[in-house]
């Protein structure tokens, strides 16, 4: 017979065509609330895998500031008009991130302060995949961060350049 089971034509002796069809729905059902309850944990545990908004860092876009909130929930804001220099880098994979002070990481993202050469003490809220980051220097430190795409990483730099250069244009009126 080998390893499959034969499978009868008929249904059992006692049951009807009506108690099978229950019975395949039933096991249907079953199914089905078995993938919700897989999908369903995927998306309570995506951002400690890394997997939710940005890798866990969601960016806080204002006006007249903007922020990124850590894997630890905390939101670390700049605003645009204060900020000594906003630069855009693209070489992430030469940057020396240095050691880590305090902070979280996962498989795909490195958020907390981390201390280096270059700039001390300072706040990196980076997904590791990428090339591009932006490094803002104020009164505050400095703060290294990137989005979900270098792409994404550039036109945020373009557009947070606006609107400084627009509020500096209003301030200086």
């Amino acid at each position: 017979m080998g390893f499959f089971k034969k499978i009868p034509d008929r249904p059992p002796e006692g049951t009807s065509v009506r108690d099978e069809i229950k019975r395949a729905k039933m096991f249907g059902w079953r199914d089905v609330i078995i993938c919700l309850l897989i999908v369903g944990f995927f998306l309570l545990t995506k951002n400690s895998l890394g997997l939710g908004s940005y890798g866990g860092l969601a960016p806080q876009l204002e006006e007249t500031r903007f922020g990124i909130t850590g894997l630890d929930g905390n939101t670390h804001y700049f605003t645009y008009v204060d900020a000594d220099s906003i630069e855009l880098h693209d070489d992430l994979k030469s940057f020396d991130t240095g050691e880590k002070v305090e902070g979280q990481e996962n498989r795909a993202t490195l958020s907390g302060i981390y201390r280096n050469d270059a700039f001390g003490e300072y706040q990196l809220h980076i997904q590791k995949k990428l090339n591009y980051y932006i490094v803002v220097h104020n009164a505050d430190g400095v703060l290294v961060f990137n989005l979900e795409s270098d792409d994404t990483t550039k036109e945020l730099h373009r557009y947070i350049m606006e609107l400084r250069d627009q509020q500096l244009g209003n301030t200086a009126e």
